[in-house]
């Protein structure tokens, strides 16, 4: 055969094997985005894949271009250059019978690997052997033989994390709901490989699980930065990858650790807090004995502060133990401590219900003042809120946290600081990183159900902490967003707030003076802010900001029915006889804006 005969010869060859070879990796990338997997790294496999797929597509077409100049080289007619590139048609995902991920489309996608693999290594050879009898570059063949080693690797890694999800045993406190998985456990799971990891946080899981308490402190401090979206849906599938016997010691051993991380279910959570209780009241109560041993001895006078100090500590653990006492009994749901700290003011973060397995969880983040010392009436708020919005709920399950889990500013000596004062905006800045975090655990915790919702109810200050918190989670912080007795969210407009239209709330009490301040950029309760107002009673000056939560009252009722996602059951206020001289509006725009209600 003639030397123009075999160009000619290999040219059909080539182009036969681009028509045969173009698409073998279209499969697996059309099920990525018909099932649209989210959580963990799946969106960073999805971009891998589709790299291959165009190194694929140019191996080839490079390939056959420089067979086509040797055709013309040889002066003959220049053969049409047949099409490489394919495009995927993105289908609507369809859901499995795992939320999140499609187990029937996981095995498929992990089938069109291997068989890619398979075909792409033929191709490599036979496109290597056409390049080298031809004197050409055989770059485009190893490429190929590149690609055929990373769907191998990874259809052999990805069935590997299937069977691990499938095999999966949950814990006995935190069963799987029906066998349905988190979606973000799903994603870590399968995908941990791929996962943006920008704070080193499984590199710290792992040292917390060998021991390490300076892990322990950075993970923490990590989590409180709240910039790592994912970091709840790691800690969540590092903790069901532990062995169930370690997951207990370390309960024991790292009870801050476990109680503290957002991602550890609910009751492990609550377990690990009531140990540091018990530890801390029995720490607190032998240095009482030690001081009043000393107090006798010495008469120091500093002894007396310390003295002071240490039983206000054990004050504060039996205020949070009577609460949890309360939990499961006549009125009361189970109760369920998410976190505590006795450091500084105090944090804690208390539930009535388990987040977990609630078809709709509210939060509900206090303001100025708040502190843990005086956390108890917030802790009666939050049960006032489930208690109302349980009653109304239709037999669906509800969870209400009062979340003190910042630094709130006090009226104190502290109040002129600029880190800590009211008027500024830095106490809000670190616990809107926080609060963020706390509600990416909300959702790598829960139970999936198709109805489960969450609320975040913020009051004065901490209606700001909780606009920020949205501001950093835009589209997957909350589906409502209630604002009370607020003096600005930190936005100019609702809509910057990341929710659907129609879902973010303001009331605002007559006389409450806070929220007619407007101090953080917009007042939230203008029109022109674009919330929805709903009806609150009018109250004497010196209480409307604290009155939201008064029983029976239209602005309670009205709280609950947006919990409840029943939007068209607000009610107004009883009509007040004029003129309350005990009710005194605080400026003419107050009666405008009461008159609007």
């Amino acid at each position: 055969m003639s030397e123009t005969a075999v160009v000619q010869e290999a040219f059909r060859r080539a182009s036969a094997l681009v028509a045969d070879h173009r698409a073998d990796l279209d499969p697996a990338v059309h099920l990525m985005a018909a099932h649209a997997w989210v959580g963990g790294g799946a969106p960073r496999f999805a971009d891998d894949l589709s790299r291959h797929r165009s190194t694929l597509q140019a191996s080839l077409e490079t390939a056959l271009q420089e067979i086509h100049r040797l055709v013309v080289r040889h002066g003959l007619i220049p053969p049409g250059m047949p099409a490489v590139r394919t495009s995927v048609t993105s289908m609507t995902a369809t859901p499995g019978s795992f939320r999140g991920v499609d187990v029937v489309a996981m095995r498929s996608l992990i089938g069109s690997l291997d068989r890619a693999a398979d075909r792409l290594c033929d191709l490599s050879v036979r496109l290597h052997a056409e390049l080298n009898v031809l004197g050409l570059p055989t770059a485009p063949g190893w490429d190929l033989a590149g690609c055929a080693d990373w769907a191998r690797r990874h259809a052999r890694d990805l069935r590997g994390r299937l069977a691990w999800i499938e095999r999966a045993e949950p814990d006995p406190l935190t069963p799987w709901n029906n066998g349905v998985i988190p979606s973000g456990v799903i994603g870590f799971g399968l995908f941990e490989a791929f996962a943006a990891d920008p704070g080193k946080a499984a590199t710290l899981l792992r040292q917390i699980a060998e021991g390490d308490p300076a892990a322990v402190t950075a993970i923490l401090a990590l989590q409180e930065r709240g910039d790592d979206p994912g970091l709840a849906a790691r800690v969540q599938t590092w903790w069901r990858n532990l062995p169930r016997g370690l997951r207990d010691r370390l309960t024991v051993a790292v009870p801050e650790a476990v109680g503290a991380l957002n991602g550890i279910p609910v009751p492990i959570r609550d377990q690990a807090n009531r140990l540091i209780l018990a530890r801390e009241k029995d720490r607190l109560r032998a240095e009482v004995s030690t001081v009043t041993r000393t107090l006798a001895v010495t008469g120091q006078p500093m002894l007396l502060m310390r003295l002071d100090s240490v039983l206000g500590g054990i004050k504060k653990i039996e205020m949070l133990e009577r609460n949890l006492a309360l939990g499961g009994t006549p009125g009361y749901p189970p109760a369920f401590l998410l976190s505590f700290s006795l450091d500084g003011i105090g944090r804690a973060v208390f539930s009535w219900g388990n987040p977990d397995t609630a078809d709709t969880t509210v939060t509900y983040v206090p303001g100025l003042g708040t502190k843990l010392a005086s956390f108890d009436e917030d802790i009666e708020r939050a049960w006032l809120l489930w208690q109302q919005s349980q009653a109304t709920a239709g037999g669906k399950q509800i969870a209400s946290i009062s979340w003190l889990g910042y630094e709130a500013p006090q009226l104190d000596s502290g109040l002129v600081l600029p880190s800590r004062s009211v008027a500024m905006e830095g106490a809000a800045d670190r616990g809107a990183g926080a609060l963020a975090a706390f509600a990416d655990g909300l959702r790598a915790t829960h139970q999936p159900m198709e109805s489960a919702r969450n609320v975040l109810l913020g009051h004065s200050y901490g209606s700001l902490v909780t606009g920020k918190a949205a501001v950093l989670r835009p589209g997957r912080f909350a589906d409502d967003l209630i604002f009370v007795g607020s003096p600005g969210v930190g936005v100019e407009h609702a809509a910057d707030l990341g929710l659907q239209p129609g879902h973010v709330w303001v009331g605002e009490a007559g006389n409450d003076v806070v929220a007619y301040l407007g101090r953080f950029t917009a007042d939230p309760g203008d029109a022109g802010f674009g919330a929805q107002r709903f009806p609150v009673s009018r109250d004497v000056i010196n209480e409307a900001h604290s009155s939201y939560w008064r029983p029976h009252s239209a602005s309670l009722l009205n709280m609950a029915s947006i919990v409840d996602g029943r939007y068209g059951q607000l009610i107004k206020p009883a009509s007040l006889v004029r003129p309350m001289f005990l009710l005194p509006e605080l400026a003419p725009g107050s009666i405008r804006k009461l008159n609007e209600q």
